[in-house]
Formats: C-alpha cells, sequence, structure tokens
C-alpha cells in the first residue's frame, strides 16, 4: 500500500493481465502460471513509487468475457492495492488492449504519468 499521500502527481501503472498470464504460460512455462510463479505486484507498485516519488495508482485489466473473473485473485489484487478493470466484449474483440488505450487516452487528457507492464 502507497505510504505517499495521493494528492499531488500519479502515476499510474496500467496491467495487462491478459498479456502477463499469456506470456508467463506459453513462452516461459510451457504451462498456466501458478499463483507462486506470477509476479508479486505489490513489490511492482512500490518500485513504481519508489522510483518517482509520486503516489501510484494500480490499475489491473482482466478479460471477463467468459462471464467469470479468479475472485481470489481479484481479492488479492484489492488487499495489495490495485483497482481490478474487469472488461468484457465479443470473442473479436481485444477488450484488454481496448480498455487500456481508454485509459490512455484519459490519462492524456486529464494528466498523470504511466508505466505499463504488458
Amino acid at each position: 500500500m502507497s505510504t505517499i499521500p495521493a494528492t499531488g502527481p500519479t502515476t499510474y501503472l496500467l496491467v495487462d493481465g491478459e498479456n502477463i498470464d499469456a506470456t508467463l504460460g506459453s513462452s516461459i512455462l510451457g504451462g498456466r502460471p501458478s499463483p507462486d510463479q506470477r509476479p508479486r505486484w505489490e513489490r511492482v507498485l512500490a518500485f513504481a513509487e519508489q522510483r518517482w516519488g509520486q503516489h501510484v495508482r494500480g490499475l489491473f485489466f482482466l478479460n471477463a468475457s467468459s462471464g467469470s473473473l479468479p475472485m481470489s485473485f481479484v481479492q488479492a489484487l484489492l488487499a495489495i492495492g490495485f483497482q481490478p478493470i474487469p472488461l468484457a466484449g465479443d470473442a473479436t474483440e481485444k477488450v484488454v488492449d481496448i480498455g487500456i488505450k481508454r485509459m490512455l487516452d484519459a490519462i492524456a487528457e486529464h494528466g498523470g504519468d504511466v508505466m505499463l507492464a504488458t
């Protein structure tokens, strides 16, 4: 959790949860990653806060097109300070990519720094 007040400049840490899992699973591990093989997201938040010395808002984009989400994972994200962003659409849409693009547009309009994990 953040130790820097939420006033002043903000870094938005945008995480493409779909690509992270796919890359870990297919390219690195050769199968679906288990919880202990996934990144320690609280450490990524802490790194960003230390590196830039300003409040960090973690946004974790998830594909919920199947109609379900891993609720234990969502609860863990909330507990460490991330805001899960569940997105759904039809099978032809890259909903996470679309969601991140829209968020980047909003940040550009309103101001803020960005760290993207994909």
